[in-house]
């Protein structure tokens, strides 16, 4: 099962978060609760001091385009992903709490009530709990293995199938190969799931928040084939929320839905969602109150928007790399030593100052920040090899003469010529092109020219491996190292570098199986290592870090870039 989801650079570039992240605190002294980690409940009446929520409870929030889809196995964006989560449950909820001041995620009932594993952990029972969807029928067990089975048949043809495949004989299912009814998924009876893997898999619950496990109903499905999910009368709700009005490229607007389960703790009782492309037209709502939160990350606007007292300032490194990538089959990018001098050759700070803003962060390693390995974050406690290849080689001029010279090839880097191509035509990415030409002469002394794509063409252009050097953005797409470490398997075929590793492969396929955190943990290291110090088969970049900026009556909206709790424990106070 191929991973492909590659990622425009222009669609992560800024206001990926104006409505999927804000700032999530609790405040002791108002008259709401939220249950934590531990399922306990703290409300004010504990505390003494009470404060009144706003009587009328609503959001105005921005979308910045118009979800793909609704429908929750053939959808990829992050607009439709923002929807779903608020209108439907799934198995489990990727929550947050505040420790030490920071925010740190857990994972918390939601659809289903409790869990449990074999020794082995291959085997997981769900217990569902008693909810009903919106139009009063009872949800089911059989609306989770449903919703399963269709993400994974091979007619669905769903994006994120692959990050199933852990489920037994997920593979052939998705590949056609086996019937669906052969999946390693069924219901019990009404009130028991039972999902077996194909082995031991230590971020699995990490999937059971993911849009491909979401329930979904047989009937309603089948009574809409191809048109399910594109229009409001195709679906119904079991989440904290129902759509009650979708205008296509103009506005949604969710509802508190009262046959939700746990309906006492939704505090929002709609959540009005415009749809605004413009960037000045956004700022501009922000600016003049019509909507309470939004993303900014031009200086000017950035700078007015700290400046103003009425805002909280919400800083998010994302979960994403930018990154250089080699054509390993290439003629000079076939040798290490030249990989190794074009990644140590690139200025981070200086790019992601000059290009980005000073928004952006230099990346010093694949995995990004954000993502954690047990209850610690990766980058903090994994040493940064891309540093560390800096620091080795001042002088990646010596490297390149050394590549050269293995290859059989002037080692003078003025006769050597390259093209780095760019998924992008406008005015953004030729400067950037302009900007490392300029670098790579600088700091190699090589001539590099500069080719401009529409994304499309240069997507082709790379999976069939018709490029030197390419540039492009990854986003992981559950918390765990794996994510990301695993694209470069010699057999992901996700990022076309034509690279392979054995020890690299064995590494992932241990890492993949066991359940040590600590074992594990090492095991990425020495990948991470092998993938970026001694083979350099790509060269990170920056991380993507966004800017939001809320009304301070806006409270309790998650801050983590993966937290999956959406509007559900949000209000508004003071308004």
């Amino acid at each position: 099962m191929n991973m492909k989801k590659y990622l425009s650079l222009a669609i992560v570039l800024v206001l990926l978060l104006t409505t999927l992240v804000g700032c999530g605190e609790n405040d002791s002294d108002v008259d709401v609760s939220k249950q934590g980690a531990e399922g306990e409940q703290s409300t004010n009446q504990e505390q003494g001091t009470k404060k009144e929520i706003d009587s009328e409870q609503y959001l105005n929030l921005i979308l910045v385009a118009e979800p793909s889809t609704l429908d929750p196995s053939k959808g990829a964006d992050m607009y439709s992903n923002g929807v779903l989560n608020n209108v439907l449950e799934p198995l489990t909820r990727l929550e947050e709490k505040e420790e030490n001041g920071n925010f740190v995620n857990f994972i918390a009932p939601a659809g289903a009530e409790s869990w449990e594993s074999n020794e082995e952990g291959t085997v997981w029972t769900f217990k569902i709990r008693d909810n009903m969807w919106s139009d009063g029928q009872p949800v089911r067990a059989q609306d989770y293995e449903y919703g399963i089975k269709r993400s994974l048949a091979q007619e669905t043809a769903s994006p994120y199938a692959f990050l199933l495949e852990s489920i037994k004989n997920a593979t052939k299912v998705n590949r056609g190969e086996l019937p669906v009814d052969e999946l390693g998924v069924k219901s019990i009876d009404e009130k028991t799931l039972e999902i077996t893997l194909e082995s031991t898999t230590p971020y699995f619950l990490e999937l059971t928040y993911q849009r491909v496990t979401l329930p979904q109903r047989e009937d309603i499905v089948k009574q809409h084939g191809d048109k399910y999910g594109s229009e409001l009368d195709t679906l119904v709700y079991n989440g904290p929320f129902t759509l009650t009005t979708w205008a296509h490229n103009s506005e949604l607007i969710l509802t508190k839905n009262d046959n939700y389960w746990d309906k006492d703790t939704v505090k929002l009782q709609n959540i009005n969602l415009k749809i605004i492309q413009d960037e000045n037209a956004v700022y501009n709502s922000l600016a003049n109150g019509s909507v309470d939160q939004a993303g900014a990350n031009r200086p000017e606007w950035k700078e007015k928007f700290m400046a103003d007292e009425n805002l909280d300032h919400i800083e998010i490194i994302n979960p994403t790399t930018f990154f250089i990538f080699f054509n390993t089959q290439d003629e000079v990018f076939k040798n290490a030593n030249i990989r190794k001098a074009f990644s140590a050759a690139i200025n981070r700070e200086e790019l992601a100052n000059v290009i980005f803003d000073g928004v952006n962060v230099p990346a010093q390693g694949w995995v990004p920040p954000s993502i954690s390995i047990g209850d610690q974050e990766y980058r903090s406690v994994v040493e940064e090899p891309v540093k560390t290849l800096v620091n080795d080689n001042p002088d990646p001029k010596a490297l390149l003469a050394k590549g050269l010279e293995e290859l059989g090839l002037d080692p003078d880097p003025a006769k050597l010529t390259v093209k780095i191509s760019l998924g992008g035509t406008d005015q953004w990415f030729r400067t950037y092109g302009e900007y490392l030409q300029q670098m790579y002469i600088k700091n190699l002394g090589v001539n590099l020219e500069i080719e401009t794509l529409d994304w499309p063409v240069f997507n082709a252009a790379a999976e069939k491996g018709e490029f030197q050097i390419g540039y492009m953005a990854w986003g992981a797409d559950f918390n765990d190292p794996i994510s990301m470490l695993s694209l470069l398997k010699s057999d992901a075929g996700a990022i076309a570098t034509g690279w392979a590793s054995d020890r690299y492969d064995e590494l992932i396929n241990l890492a993949t199986k066991e359940m040590d955190q600590t074992k594990r943990l090492e095991y990425f290291k020495e990948a991470e290592k092998i993938l970026l110090y001694d083979e350099a088969a790509l060269a990170p970049v920056v991380y993507p870090r966004s800017n939001v900026f809320r009304y301070k009556y806006v409270h309790d909206l998650g801050v983590t870039p993966f937290g999956t709790q959406g509007y559900k424990y949000s209000y508004t106070q003071g308004r």
